[in-house]
C-alpha cells in the first residue's frame, strides 16, 4: 500500500508539471519553492527515475513523468471529492434541487412530497420538470430523478424505493358490450390504450403462481399524459394499464384475466453519480423513501432500509 508522503509526492509533481514551474506551483500550493523541489528529488530516488528535466529558464516533464502527474491528478481529485464530501456533510441543505419525474408520478403524487421537502428544509427551492422522456442528468443538470422502470445506465447513482403495482382496467360502460378477457391472449381482440408515443408496445403479465405471459397490443389511443389515459378509459375507450390507485381515483374495474396481472415495476431515485451526492439530494432521498414507505395504498411493498445503496 502506497505511504501518504508518496501519495502527496505525485500531487506535487501533478501541480509543478501542470504549471510548468516550481515557482508557480509553490505559489498555488502555499509552501515554498524549495519543499517542492526536495519533494519531486524525493520522488525520483524511490522510484528510480527521473521525472523532470531542470533547466535555469524551464521545467519540463519527462515521459514516465508526464504519466506519475496523471495519477497525482487523479489522486488531487479524489481528495478534492473528499473534502467536499465532509464539508457538504457539515451543511444544512440548501440552493436549488432540479429534479426530473416522469408525467404518471408527477400527475398523481410528487406534490405532497415536494411540500414536505420545502417545508423541512426553508433555504431550498425546488425545480420540478414532468415529461415523458428518459433525461441526461449531467448535460441537463438536474440533480436528481425519480424513474419508475429498469435502470439502463449503471454509472448513475440509485436508490431502488419500493414497487408500483399497475393494473389492466377498463370502465363498467367498455365491459358491456367488450368481447371476453379470460386470458391476456385474448386482448387481441380489444380496443387498448396506452401510455407514450409508440403506437406498438408489448404488456407482460404473471400470475400468483409466477408463470409469466406476454402479449404484443396494438395501441387503438394513445397519449402521453396519465390522467388523459384515465380519462379516457373511464369513459369507455379501450382497455390500459394503470397504477392501481388511478383504477380506484376512476372506479374502473381492475382485471385478471385468468388470474394474470401485469408485471410490477421498481421505482427508483437517481443522481449523476453515486460517489458524491450533496446533502439537499440526500435530504430529498430520504424524505421520499419515507414517503414511498407511507403510502401503502399506491406500492406493493418498499425496499427496507438497509437495502437500499447507492450504484446502481
Amino acid at each position: 500500500m502506497p505511504k501518504t508522503p508518496e501519495l502527496v509526492d505525485l500531487v506535487v509533481l501533478a501541480r509543478v508539471v501542470e504549471r510548468l514551474s516550481f515557482a508557480r506551483a509553490a505559489a498555488d500550493l502555499g509552501v515554498p519553492a524549495s519543499t517542492l523541489s526536495r519533494r519531486i528529488a524525493a520522488l525520483e530516488r524511490r522510484m528510480g527515475v527521473r521525472v523532470l528535466e531542470r533547466t535555469t529558464r524551464s521545467v519540463r516533464p519527462t515521459e514516465i513523468g508526464q504519466l506519475l502527474a496523471a495519477r497525482g491528478t487523479r489522486v488531487r481529485e479524489e481528495l478534492d471529492l473528499a473534502e467536499r464530501d465532509v464539508a457538504d456533510h457539515q451543511q444544512a441543505p440548501r440552493g436549488v434541487l432540479k429534479l426530473s419525474v416522469p408525467t404518471p408520478v408527477a400527475d398523481d403524487f410528487i406534490g405532497p412530497a415536494i411540500a414536505e421537502y420545502i417545508r423541512r428544509y426553508p433555504d431550498i427551492r425546488v425545480e420540478v420538470v414532468a415529461e415523458d422522456r428518459l433525461v441526461d442528468l449531467i448535460a441537463e443538470n438536474y440533480d436528481a430523478a425519480v424513474r419508475v422502470a429498469e435502470l439502463a445506465d449503471s454509472s448513475l447513482g440509485s436508490v431502488r424505493l419500493g414497487v408500483v403495482s399497475p393494473v389492466l382496467a377498463a370502465s363498467p360502460r367498455y365491459l358491456e358490450r367488450a368481447p371476453p378477457l379470460r386470458h391476456p391472449r385474448d386482448l387481441a381482440a380489444h380496443t387498448t390504450v396506452g401510455f407514450g408515443r409508440k403506437r406498438r408496445s408489448r404488456w407482460h403479465f404473471a400470475n400468483r403462481s409466477g408463470t409469466a405471459a406476454t402479449v404484443d397490443v396494438t395501441f387503438r389511443a394513445i397519449a402521453n399524459s396519465a390522467p388523459m389515459i384515465a380519462d379516457m378509459v373511464a369513459a369507455g375507450t379501450g382497455v390500459a394499464i394503470v397504477p392501481r390507485f388511478v383504477a380506484q381515483a376512476k372506479q374502473l374495474a381492475m382485471l385478471e384475466p385468468g388470474g394474470y396481472r401485469p408485471a410490477p415495476v421498481d421505482i427508483y431515485i437517481v443522481t449523476p453519480s453515486a460517489r458524491a451526492t450533496p446533502a439537499k439530494v440526500r435530504a430529498f432521498v430520504d424524505l421520499f423513501r419515507d414517503y414511498v414507505a407511507a403510502r401503502c395504498d399506491m406500492f406493493e411493498y418498499v425496499i427496507p432500509r438497509r437495502n437500499v445503496a447507492h450504484g446502481s
